[in-house]
């Protein structure tokens, strides 16, 4: 079959969270918008509020970029309270607003007839939306969220977080075997993209299904080899490290593990959050002041320029949904990686471009930490060595690499569609 892959589609994105001025998911579902519109035409269903007052500002000052994408924003209510006593409640409002969508989509569909929708976000699996019952060619994805957190490490949570993340385990086990709109779904769609190999591997092997490696976060075309900052004998290695401040993020592994060193190490924190207090003050218990700075909350188009300026970038997170956009970042600015090895980012850290540390206990995993950063000090020829097969490996995540298997899949699905009708 010979698909025509130039063909501009009329495309539907269920697309909850997207925004042009923002990381995490916000950014990555802005990323796939624009990379989709580049070759067809996009109505695109987001949540109202920040969302809609970014976009219409970027649309406004940004016409050209915008020119292909119709956005349509559907009002969304949740309650502040409920979400921080529970955060799964988010479920069942994101639930209600995709109800509203879905209707919306179907009085849009009347007018535009579109030949393919696509569940682009969020991308967790427990919840698929409902765009799949416009009887359109449907592709799902990227989906996540299929990773457990490491039992070993739950022991560094509070008493709150070590039962609220043990009973998601028990009950994550469960779902993702056997949830029935995951599975419904997962039988309907054409096509389902998994955010990593782990994921990949659980579609195949729980739901019967082939998927396609589709990640939610991907780098810009760069034809520049972007400098790499040199780590000179004497003065200390310069450690990035980026997130909010909440217990999954788990600074305190490195700040344990800065203890530990016995090189001269600077870190570099990126980020802000409920935790800072607490992470601030074990930074002073430890009299780590002089080599631990913290910047804060900084804007997003202002990471890279702090990047630019490390010799290193350190992952903690001892859960994540998918991969963090940061990673991205990172191998873009030439900064080698220490990461734990488990989640999304650990598929995207290879041997040429960072050390990845195995799971074990907390108080371990601090003391692997400090040997590796102790090692990349001390040897250089091998922190240049990965840092410039970072900058290589940002090459297999371009938008461009995945807006050419979008179009693939877009043009299978529309052609099997035309040839059933």
């Amino acid at each position: 079959m010979n698909e025509d892959w130039s063909k501009r589609l009329k495309v539907l994105l269920g697309c909850y969270a997207c925004d042009p001025y923002r990381g995490s998911e916000p950014g990555t579902g802005w990323n796939f918008v624009i990379t989709i519109a580049r070759y067809h035409d996009v109505h695109v269903i987001v949540r109202d509020g920040d969302f809609q007052r970014d976009i219409e500002k970027f649309s406004k000052e940004n016409p050209e970029q915008v020119k292909n994408i119709t956005f349509h924003f559907i009002p969304a209510t949740y309650h502040a309270i409920l979400r921080k006593i529970w955060p799964p409640s988010f479920y069942w409002f994101y639930h209600s607003w995709q109800k509203k969508a879905y209707e919306y989509a179907v009085e849009l569909d009347k007018k535009e007839n579109f030949d393919i929708v696509h569940h682009v976000n969020m991308v967790g699996y427990r919840e698929p939306g409902l765009l799949w019952k416009l009887n359109k060619p449907f592709i799902w994805g990227p989906v996540g969220g299929f990773k457990n957190t490491a039992w070993s490490l739950l022991f560094s949570m509070d008493i709150h977080n070590f039962v609220f993340f043990s009973c998601r385990n028990i009950i994550n086990a469960y779902q993702k075997r056997f949830s029935l709109a995951a599975r419904h779904v997962s039988k309907i769609a054409h096509t389902i993209f998994a955010s990593d190999d782990l994921v990949l591997r659980e579609i195949q092997s729980l739901w019967k299904r082939e998927a396609v490696l589709m990640r939610e976060v991907g780098t810009k075309k760069n034809d520049d080899h972007p400098d790499i900052c040199n780590h000179l004998p004497g003065t200390p290695l310069k450690v990035c490290w980026v997130g909010l401040f909440v217990p999954l993020k788990a600074l305190p592994i490195l700040i344990r593990a800065i203890s530990l060193c016995r090189t001269s190490v600077q870190v570099e924190v990126l980020g802000g959050g409920g935790e800072e207090k607490k992470w601030k003050k074990l930074v002073k218990d430890l009299h780590l002041e002089h080599c631990i700075r913290f910047h804060g909350l900084v804007p997003h188009k202002e990471v890279s320029s702090i990047m630019k300026q490390c010799h290193v970038m350190c992952i903690t997170s001892i859960h994540e949904g998918g991969t963090p956009t940061v990673t991205m970042e990172a191998l873009q600015n030439g900064l080698p990686f220490v990461a734990l090895d488990h989640c999304g980012y650990s598929t995207v850290i290879n041997e040429t471009c960072g050390i990845k540390i195995p799971i074990q206990s907390i108080k371990k995993i601090s003391e692997s930490l400090a040997r590796e950063l102790d090692r990349l000090a001390l040897d250089e020829e091998l922190r240049l060595r990965l840092a410039n097969g970072a900058l290589e490996r940002s090459k297999d995540f371009t938008w461009d690499a995945k807006a050419e298997i979008i179009n693939r899949v877009y043009a299978e699905a529309h052609a099997q569609s035309a040839h059933t009708i």
